[in-house]
């Protein structure tokens, strides 16, 4: 047997598997054994981290589960197929129909989007394997790593029983705080001391952090159906290329299952490109956090929209059928679709959720006929796939969009869904091409770029249009930070978090309208805090650390957040669960909230 090491992983194991080394830099190889010790890491620490191999041992099975239940008896497979079919919309909708041919060329914009409606099945939600990857460097020190803690005991009330969670953390290498291990009340001992025991250490290696919890996924015995991981870091990785090395990571393990990875950027000197970036390779999101004290309500919108999973293996093709149409821009191509072809794209979604609706622009270039020559023609052809959880059979729904030319005037009939989605797209790109000018000083060139977006939404008779006041409000901050110094200290970071936001539609803690159900409740509950996180021992009366946080902000000061001590002291028998309704302080009473009705139209 020939023993591999394994970069920076915190830990090395016998193994007949041939291990190519990812390219690092010599100083960095160094590794740690928990069994052998090592100077790098403190020995205190060291009694906190595991190996892979223990790792291994004492991973937790996963519980099966049937995802699809119903009240009737039906076991018609057919029936629950269609009926979890009919629930998935794909809507393709251009800005006209029917368009005026020219001798000049015509762009004509093409919303596509996917509506994912609440199934009238009564389901269980599918069990989730979630991976915290936690940066343990210096920088992490005092209010931060504390604000992590506790975002972690949030998570660890919202998973179920069935979920399991894993922590790696990482500094200059990467160790392991706890294997696969499911949220059952007996476990809550460990992972309360598996959160306690994150200890700060030296300096930033992110890849490190990422590629061991690659391994734990990859090394998984028992998988759930939903699996994600979450990325956290606060600086600039020692060693550039941090994402490529990542993205080698990646394609090394090959992975084959299903799997969304976030990532987490606090403030402004965070590398926004490096997080992105990671994010990017299994289609997550990137949340800048500007305000450190709000990073719970990230981790749990983030948490809250794995909850309500319908469909994995979800892929989003468009595919060009004519090559005198041609696809002249789809937006986000830069970071978010792979180029199949010259004339198809793909964009990988990974996991569809109930409640859920992405949508994605382009346009399509009209060409210019100088003979009058009247026809139909089937320009484009979109796809939506995967893989529907429970049933495990595959779903597929194909749009196509036909354009009818016509030599006479055609009036133009604006719709709200079409032009706000564009706009917001468009939106969504002037602010990565005013990023890329920032970057190379032209702040001046970057504004007016930023201007004249706005006076195109601003001219729109849908500008009052909820998103696009969204959109408006942002691109009017994005021009304050367009200026030395303001720039380089966290305008980037912001730009790069609102380019994705508008081009992907990404959920938002400052626009509630884009919420699931399942969302808006478990913010309320955090909001309200009706998350019960620890319990008095005096008198037995139930306190949060949701509720503290709100008291802490009236005095405006988040030091005292969810006291170490306290949560030392929760109560072992409480189950690890949400309280779903407000409970009175003084009587025990539930208060269920009324939670506010979603419409399913598309328009």
């Amino acid at each position: 047997m020939q023993q591999i090491y394994r970069r920076n992983s915190g830990s090395s194991y016998n193994t007949d598997e041939e291990c190519e080394e990812l390219p690092i830099q010599p100083q960095q190889q160094q590794f740690y054994n928990p069994q052998q010790g090592c100077g790098l890491i403190n020995e205190n620490i060291i009694k906190t981290l595991i190996s892979e191999q223990q790792a291994r041992e004492l991973e937790e099975k996963v519980e099966e589960q049937a995802v699809v239940t119903i009240e009737q008896d039906i076991i018609d497979h057919d029936a629950l197929q269609e009926e979890l079919l009919n629930s998935v919309h794909l809507n393709v909708l251009p800005r006209q129909k029917s368009i005026q041919i020219q001798e000049y060329c015509q762009i004509l914009p093409i919303v596509m989007q996917i509506q994912s409606l609440k199934s009238q099945l009564k389901k269980q939600r599918a069990n989730i394997d979630l991976m915290c990857v936690v940066d343990v460097s210096g920088s992490m020190d005092g209010e931060k790593i504390k604000l992590v803690q506790n975002s972690l005991r949030y998570i660890q009330k919202i998973l179920k029983p069935a979920d399991r969670l894993s922590i790696v953390s990482f500094a200059t290498q990467a160790g392991i705080n706890l294997q696969w291990t499911r949220n059952v009340a007996e476990n809550k001992k460990i992972i309360k001391k598996a959160i306690k025991d994150i200890r700060i250490r030296d300096s930033t290696n992110i890849a490190s952090g990422v590629a061991l919890g690659l391994r734990m996924i990859r090394d998984r015995k028992y998988k759930n159906p939903v699996t994600c991981m979450f990325v956290l870091s606060d600086g600039v990785d020692d060693d550039k290329g941090a994402d490529l090395r990542c993205q080698q990571a990646l394609h090394k393990y090959n992975i084959q299952d299903t799997l969304t990875i976030n990532t987490f950027g606090y403030g402004s000197d965070h590398d926004a490109k490096v997080m992105n970036n990671i994010a990017n390779l299994k289609g997550g999101q990137f949340v800048y956090i500007d305000q450190i004290q709000r990073v719970s309500e990230h981790f749990i919108l983030a948490m809250s929209s794995m909850l309500s999973v319908k469909a994995r293996n979800v892929i989003l093709t468009v595919k060009q059928l004519n090559k005198e149409f041609k696809l002249a821009k789809i937006f986000g191509d830069d970071f978010l679709w792979n180029k199949m072809s010259e004339i198809e794209f793909q964009l990988t979604l990974n996991y569809l959720v109930d409640e859920d609706k992405k949508e994605f622009a382009l346009e399509i270039e009209i060409p210019s006929f100088k003979q009058q020559e009247l026809f139909n023609e089937q320009i484009l052809q979109i796809d939506l796939q995967g893989v529907f959880l429970g049933l495990d059979t595959a779903f597929k729904k194909t749009s196509y969009i036909q354009i009818e030319f016509t030599k006479n005037e055609v009036q133009y009939i604006p719709v709200e869904l079409v032009e706000v989605n564009y706009l917001r797209a468009k939106a969504g790109d002037r602010i990565g091409q005013a990023k890329g000018l920032a970057n190379g000083k032209k702040y001046d060139q970057a504004i007016q770029l930023l201007n004249n977006m706005i006076d195109e939404i601003e001219n729109s008779i849908f500008k009052d249009n909820k998103q696009l006041v969204v959109v408006l409000k942002d691109l009017n901050d994005i021009k304050q930070i367009c200026k030395p110094k303001t720039y380089e200290k966290d305008g980037e970071a912001m730009m790069l978090y609102k380019q994705k936001n508008h081009i992907f539609r990404q959920r938002s803690i400052n626009n509630s309208d884009e919420w699931c159900q399942e969302e808006e409740e478990q913010m309320d509950q955090y909001r309200n805090g009706d998350l019960n996180l620890s319990a008095s021992l005096s008198g037995g009366s139930i306190k949060s650390i949701g509720k503290q946080k709100l008291k802490q902000q009236r005095r405006n000061s988040c030091s005292q957040e969810g006291s170490q001590e306290q949560q030392d002291e929760e109560d072992d028998q409480s189950s690890p669960r949400i309280i779903q309704g407000r409970i009175s302080d003084s009587d025990g009473s539930v208060n269920c909230k009324k939670k506010k009705s979603r419409s399913s139209s598309i328009g």
